[in-house]
């Protein structure tokens, strides 16, 4: 009965259907449906543009299912970006401070600025941690190998130091002190290898155990190795960056070689990235750290960026300036507080948030994937440069100081024991910090969504954090309502909690420093036929 039902008739119907399981109900109602229902791309584009962010637009045929099962299919990981360029500068430009460090998938380094406020930074998707990563690694684990039975030492029983070379200590000592250096920074370990190596040089006990465990016919190579690591070391404390930069007239920005190299072998026009949680923190010895800042996606064509960078040619470094200075990006400049928010979304300035969330530790506020025209990117002069990615709104963020989440505490232990749980809204005069002078009723109210329904302003915990419950108090675990898809991830600090006092740190003006920006999620390869549209 159905044969006579246009084949475009069809495809309307599939289009209305609104979840995987309509459609395969209705393949499975005849074989010519069925038929329609795989080969109709307009569905399966939907739906992968409401349930992963991806917005495609196909220039031949698609097997849009079989892009949709994949997507679904994907491992949940940590997805790496690799910084590679911030119009912010980098503490007195070293190399140990540089913008990749924010990015890098581990707890160790650290991105530290050159100025201190509203500056960005960006990175692109990669699809694995790449050589450098692993070298470092490589070199981190043997560094922790060579000194875990010295730190037994020096922090365990000290008697210790008259047991001779070769025989072990108490295993638990051993392992102890292996986790302790898993947790230090690559900085501080550094200079604990460097310590115990001038031990070593003079022949004192404790530098001989560097070697413990070392076969006495191996004893002249795993020397010569411990001084090759030593120099490496010594070179890369007073190693300057790699960089081109902006002139005279923006010496902060700058970017990598390391990056240039990596836009010209990339493939990341066919790859993007699924991001449905971030962490970000600002554990370590900071005296400026994050305390505000927006989490911004974008998609980059690197197809056409990748054809012109050199160390020789600027366009590449000022397409990045360009980037960052979209609109979207630059009303967050000063925004410290959820009022300034709710002021820029009433007058259209920036797109309609869908949750805030509030934790003692700070809070985070996510904005909706998609993404409005009026925030589109400006097309540069030139016809022949690179187009420019469009910014999109992910999450803006805000730590509290260690006071505020002495109050916060309090407060939500109270409310906890008046109600037996966490109650939804909060009372401004209590978080004048956060909210301003904002109504908390009213702000629930205007971002009342249509679609979606009511995203109130909740007041929760983090659960499921795995990362170092010790450095808890200085990480945000932003957990996301929707999907945010894109290769390109820009980060815009805003401000610093300033602890210069606190931590004796002499230079004249603050910058800020940040642990990592951590998303998670699932990488999606693109098939040829297919692009993406933001």
């Amino acid at each position: 009965m159905f044969d006579d039902v246009p084949d475009g008739c069809v495809a309307h119907i599939v289009e209305q259907l609104h979840s995987v399981q309509d459609i395969f109900n209705f393949q499975r109602t005849c074989s010519r449906f069925a038929a329609v229902g795989r080969a109709h791309q307009a569905a399966w584009l939907s739906l992968l543009r409401r349930e992963f962010d991806i917005r495609l637009e196909a220039k031949g045929p698609l097997d849009g299912q079989e892009l949709y099962r994949q997507a679904n299919m994907a491992q949940m990981h940590r997805i790496r970006f690799q910084g590679c360029f911030t119009d912010g500068g980098v503490d007195e430009k070293r190399i140990r401070y540089w913008v990749d460090h924010m990015f890098s998938p581990n707890h160790w380094d650290s991105f530290c600025s050159e100025l201190g406020q509203d500056l960005s930074c960006v990175g692109l998707l990669l699809e694995e941690q790449d050589e450098f990563d692993r070298e470092r690694q490589a070199l981190r684990s043997y560094i922790i190998k060579r000194c875990s039975k010295a730190v037994a030492l020096m922090y365990g029983d000290l008697q210790a130091q008259q047991i001779p070379l070769g025989q072990p200590l108490p295993r638990t000592g051993s392992r102890a002190a292996f986790l302790k250096l898993e947790a230090w920074s690559t900085d501080a370990l550094n200079q604990l290898f460097m310590s115990i190596f001038f031990e070593l040089q003079v022949q004192s006990p404790l530098g001989r155990l560097l070697l413990d465990g070392v076969a006495p016919e191996n004893l002249p190579a795993e020397q010569t190795r411990l001084q090759i690591v030593a120099n490496m070391i010594h070179h890369s404390l007073g190693q300057k960056i790699s960089a081109l930069d902006g002139g005279e007239d923006a010496k902060s920005a700058l970017l990598g070689f390391r990056s240039l190299k990596l836009m010209k072998a990339s493939v990341l026009p066919r790859l993007v990235g699924v991001v449905e949680r971030v962490v970000v923190s600002r554990a370590g010895e900071f005296s400026c750290p994050v305390q505000s800042g927006v989490l911004l996606m974008a998609d980059c064509k690197i197809s056409q960026w990748a054809k012109r960078p050199n160390c020789h040619n600027p366009e590449i470094l000022q397409a990045f300036q360009a980037t960052v200075a979209q609109r979207v990006c630059q009303e967050f400049d000063g925004v410290t507080t959820l009022q300034m928010i709710c002021d820029k979304v009433r007058e259209g300035k920036l797109p309609a948030p869908v949750a805030a969330h509030l934790t003692a530790k700070g809070g985070w506020v996510e904005f909706h994937p998609s993404s409005s025209p009026s925030f589109a990117a400006a097309s540069t002069s030139d016809a022949a440069a690179p187009t420019l990615p469009t910014l999109r709104p992910l999450a803006w963020f805000r730590f509290s100081t260690q006071e505020e989440q002495i109050v916060l505490e309090s407060y939500l232990e109270a409310e906890i024991a008046m109600h037996g749980r966490v109650t939804e809204f909060l009372h401004n005069h209590e978080l004048p910090w956060w909210l301003g002078d904002t109504d908390i009723h009213q702000v629930a109210d205007h971002w009342r969504d249509p679609v979606d329904g009511m995203r109130s302003f909740v007041a929760c915990s983090d659960e499921n954090d795995p990362y170092d419950p010790a450095t808890a108090n200085w990480r945000l675990n932003l957990r996301l309502h929707h999907r945010h898809a894109g290769n390109m991830l820009c980060v815009k600090l805003i401000n610093q909690e300033n602890l210069m006092r606190e931590h004796g740190d002499d230079h004249p003006d603050p910058n800020i420093d940040v642990s990592f920006i951590a998303p998670h999620g699932r990488l999606v390869r693109l098939p040829d036929e297919v692009q993406l549209l933001y």
